[in-house]
């Protein structure tokens, strides 16, 4: 395979996809950006040349004009940063469109059938409707008189094929492009991201609950936490969330928390009032909570340490979205699966029918799991809060037998994370 950029980092005559670095690098779809404008393309690790020089798929870097000089077949990657309004140019602010950044030699050789064009944004779930993404894709090649087979969309959505072919009836379109569900972050390189694992099998550390991290604070976690809170269930847990002041993001104000239970997760009047009740006492009384880390500016994505794990039962993974229409797993799960943890996701519907169709085990009996079968997102918060309360409920010594019941799922999947390549190879196939 050989990949195209239009600034590559250059060493010795070699070519390299660009990387952040002390020097001033820029990322393919750039062309011509203003300077006062985010870049809406960017790193998206891994990428897909970091997961073929990993699994050593044959793969190449040249310049753009290099690669349109050897007329040879080869590919343009644009790797999204951020929400789809930025990149695909529905931001206030921001006049471009999908393609606008790039030149009109890539186009042009995209046109003729020589580049294919890869949209990559295997790092993030987005709903395809809301953001109307298959929309903005199709009028854009359309505009540019590029042929549907020469565009690739890969998306961490993990139902995005199903999606497509809902949205292609829908529109009455028999001629789709490939539009291909991938989850990147599952084969990022997790030894380096955390070198140590303790396996405490005798749990003979673990000496809180659960483990539950927040840094940015969308409004499905404020949710979650202001209801454990307002049950008394984040005592004796390692839990995190920002005060106001120190949020990465702006907070939803308490109306927005009000109308989203009433609105979205329709909970009774009771609940609602004691978990807005429980709201306030947080904000008021115990912000920032604080467990690792006291900096909440940096994405600790690539960050993760052992003891968190080793001193917990389990894990509330809250993943970044909840009530889209999305099925998306990212490093969140990854990292409890990599430190033997046993987990519950706050996530969209079939979160673990996903992991279970790839080949991992979840965790019932041990964990009642039936909250991933419904779709109405407010009892299904309710069902999460409701096991989280039983399982805060057992004493330590019979979470100690408890966790060890679990042990041969932990191992289980700790290999099957490490070691299977299959997704890998079929989006490599499907590409091809």
């Amino acid at each position: 395979m050989i990949f195209a950029f239009d600034f590559p980092y250059k060493r010795d005559d070699r070519f390299f996809r660009p990387y952040d670095n002390k020097t001033e690098v820029k990322f393919n779809g750039l062309i011509d950006l203003s300077k006062d404008i985010y870049p809406y393309y960017g790193p998206a690790p891994p990428s897909l040349v970091d997961l073929c020089i990993k699994f050593k798929e044959s793969c190449k870097i040249l310049d753009s004009k290099s690669a349109i000089k050897s007329d040879e077949p080869f590919y343009y990657l644009l790797e999204t940063q951020g929400p789809p309004e930025y990149w695909l140019g529905n931001k206030d602010g921001y006049e471009n469109t999908l393609l606008s950044g790039v030149s009109k030699e890539i186009i042009e050789s995209t046109k003729k059938g020589q580049c294919k064009i890869i949209l990559w944004s295997a790092n993030e779930g987005y709903d395809p409707f809301q953001f109307k993404i298959f929309d903005n894709i199709y009028e854009e090649l359309e505009d540019k008189s590029i042929s549907l087979e020469n565009f690739i969309y890969i998306s961490g959505n993990l139902i995005i094929d199903v999606l497509h072919q809902v949205w292609g009836s829908l529109n009455n379109k028999e001629n789709l492009i490939k539009c291909i569900p991938f989850n990147n972050e599952r084969y990022d390189s997790y030894e380096n991201i955390q070198s140590n694992v303790i396996f405490d099998k005798e749990s003979k550390d673990r000496d809180k609950y659960f483990l539950l991290l927040n840094r940015a604070p969308r409004i499905h976690r404020m949710a979650l936490i202001s209801w454990l809170h307002s049950r008394n269930l984040l005592k004796d847990t390692f839990t995190s969330f920002p005060s106001e002041e120190l949020a990465p993001y702006k907070f939803s104000r308490k109306i927005h928390l009000s109308h989203y239970f009433s609105n979205m997760l329709r909970v009774d009047k009771k609940t609602k009032t004691d978990i807005l009740m429980a709201w306030k006492d947080l904000e008021k009384n115990h912000f920032p909570l604080i467990v690792d880390v006291d900096e909440w500016d940096t994405n600790h994505y690539k960050t993760s340490v052992d003891w968190l794990y080793s001193r917990t039962f389990f894990s509330i993974v809250t993943e970044s979205i909840f009530e889209d229409v999305s099925v998306f797993l990212d490093e969140k799960v990854w990292k409890p699966i990599y430190n033997y943890h046993p987990f519950i996701i706050l996530g969209c519907p079939n979160s673990l029918k996903k992991l279970r169709e790839w080949g991992f085990k979840t965790f019932h009996p041990h964990i009642n799991e039936s909250y991933d079968e419904e779709v109405n997102p407010g009892k299904r918060m309710g069902m999460i809060v409701d096991e989280v309360e039983r399982l805060s409920s057992m004493r330590f010594d019979e979470l100690k037998m408890w966790y060890k019941e679990l042990i041969p799922i932990l191992k289980h999947n700790n290999f099957i994370l490490k070691e299977d390549r299959h997704h890998f190879n079929k989006l490599i196939e499907r590409i091809s």
